[in-house]
C-alpha cells in the first residue's frame, strides 16, 4: 500500500473525485491525505473551502482524508472553525502554511491550534523550509512548546533546510518527517538518522497540469537504500497510525 501524506486538489472545480482517484490509480496510490487548494489564498471563507474538501473526500469511497486550513490572522473565528472542522467533517487533521498565508506561527490563534489538535488526537501538518515564516526550526520550537501535538513537517526542509529539520525532529520526538521536496542524499540521510516511524511519503501534487511531481518523487524513495520494513513504514503504515486510518 502507498499512502500519499501531502496532496492537493482544486476542489472548486469539480466536486467528483473520479479524475483524482483514477490518476492516483495511474501511480499506484491507495490512499491519500488531501489538503485544499483554494483555501489558502483568502478567497470566499475557509469554511465553505473546508466544506467543499470534506465533501470531495467523503464521496472517494474511503480512499481520501481531508486536511482543512484556517488562516492564524482571523484569531478566534480560525480556532472556531476548526472545531467545527473536527466535530462536523471529521477532519484527520490540519494543513498549516505559513509561508503562502504569510501568517507568522507564534502568536495565540497558532498556541490555541496547537492546544486543540493535541486535545483531538490530530497532527499537524505545515509546509516548511522556507524563510521567513516557514522555517523547520520555527516549528520544532512549537513542538517543544507544545510535546503533546503532533507535528508533521510536509517537505522535511526541502531543499536547503533539510539539516534543521533533522535536528528539529531530533530534539523534539513529536516532530514527523515527510520525504517530499529533498534531494536523494538528503532523503537517504534523513532515513538513516531519524527513526523510521517517524517518516512519511508525500508528493506535494498541485493538481492538473503537475502530474510529473508523482512519478519524479516516488521514483526517489524507490532507489533510497532502505529495508522492506523501512519502506512500509514510510510510505503507509506510520500515516496508518499518525492519522488513525482504518484500513
Amino acid at each position: 500500500m502507498i499512502i500519499d501524506s501531502h496532496i492537493h486538489w482544486p476542489v472548486g472545480e469539480d466536486s467528483d473525485p473520479a479524475a483524482f482517484l483514477k490518476m492516483l490509480d495511474s501511480y499506484q496510490i491507495d490512499l491519500a491525505l488531501v489538503s485544499g487548494w483554494e483555501v489558502l489564498f483568502k478567497l470566499k471563507t475557509c469554511s465553505y473551502w473546508n466544506n467543499l474538501l470534506a465533501e470531495f473526500c467523503r464521496k472517494s469511497s474511503d480512499r481520501l482524508y481531508p486536511l482543512a486550513t484556517v488562516h492564524l490572522a482571523q484569531g478566534k473565528d480560525a480556532l472556531d472553525e476548526a472545531q467545527r472542522c473536527l466535530d462536523e467533517l471529521a477532519v484527520k487533521g490540519f494543513k498549516v502554511h505559513p509561508w503562502m498565508q504569510a501568517e507568522c506561527v507564534f502568536c495565540e490563534t497558532m498556541y490555541g491550534l496547537c492546544r486543540l489538535a493535541a486535545q483531538c488526537n490530530v497532527p499537524l501538518l505545515f509546509h516548511d523550509g522556507t524563510p521567513p515564516n516557514a522555517l523547520s526550526s520555527q516549528i520544532g520550537v512549537l513542538a517543544n512548546m507544545f510535546g503533546d501535538t503532533t507535528f508533521i513537517l510536509g517537505h522535511g526542509g526541502l531543499l536547503h533546510y533539510w539539516q534543521e529539520a533533522i535536528e528539529a525532529a531530533k530534539q523534539n520526538n513529536n516532530i514527523i518527517l515527510t520525504l517530499c521536496g529533498q534531494h536523494p542524499w538528503a532523503m537517504q540521510h534523513i532515513c538513516d538518522h531519524i527513526d523510521n516511524n517517524r517518516i512519511v511519503f508525500g508528493t506535494d501534487y498541485l493538481g492538473p497540469g503537475t502530474e510529473e511531481l508523482i512519478p519524479y518523487r516516488k521514483g526517489l524513495v524507490e532507489r533510497l537504500h532502505l529495508s522492506e520494513e523501512q519502506r512500509k513504514k514510510i510510505m503507509s503504515e506510520n500515516a496508518v497510525s499518525i492519522y488513525r486510518i482504518s484500513t
